[in-house]
């Protein structure tokens, strides 16, 4: 299978502690397509290949992030991690596609694509739960945060409130960029369940 791309960029430079990547975005007036062909994942630029990984086997190496009608790319290699970006031209039906292809060989997550959408259905089923009141204790509050309850915190507590003015988008990419976040959820997780046990004891 043959996707077009609209536009490709791949990883520069990470700065120290992870915190950016710089992209070097390649000429997008040459054809750009991207390939899953014969057991291989192949970005070409014209007659150049750009981008060339073996999918014989399922490789733990490889992930992909996509959104919308664009994906990122995360090949890592014990302490060794590229990343390229794309855009396809075919819009978001394209980009799906490919990802249910790619997922066939290696893990591929699809995100929402409209964050307002996202934030709308959290406000919306935020209206069906009813108002934590009184005092609250610190387990009781990290029950509601981690979703084991079906009761919510004052509106004050907000999240897509207090996200006003954040670059969520950008904030999102940044933070699945980063090989370890992941394992950061994840410890966030253990913590807050952590809390719970210790304020219950």
């Amino acid at each position: 299978m043959v996707f077009k791309i609209q536009r490709y960029a791949r990883q520069k430079t990470v700065h120290k502690g992870g915190d950016s990547i710089e992209w070097e975005e390649c000429d997008k007036h040459l054809t750009l397509e991207l390939r899953i062909h014969q057991g291989n994942l192949t970005l070409t630029q014209d007659k150049t290949i750009r981008e060339s990984y073996s999918l014989a086997s399922p490789s733990p190496a490889l992930r992909a992030v996509a959104r919308g009608d664009t994906m990122l790319v995360i090949y890592k290699l014990k302490d060794n991690t590229h990343r390229f970006r794309v855009k396809f031209s075919g819009g978001e039906n394209s980009c799906q596609e490919c990802a249910r292809q790619m997922s066939e060989f290696f893990p591929v997550k699809i995100l929402p694509n409209s964050t307002e959408t996202s934030q709308r259905e959290v406000g919306e089923s935020c209206t069906d739960k009813a108002v934590l009141e009184g005092e609250i204790t610190l387990a009781r509050m990290a029950e509601v945060v981690s979703g084991a309850t079906t009761e919510r915190l004052w509106t004050t507590y907000d999240r897509t409130r207090s996200m006003e003015g954040v670059k969520l988008n950008s904030l999102i990419k940044l933070c699945l960029a980063d090989p370890s976040f992941p394992a950061y959820v994840e410890q966030v997780e253990k913590e807050l369940k952590k809390v719970k046990d210790e304020m219950k004891a």
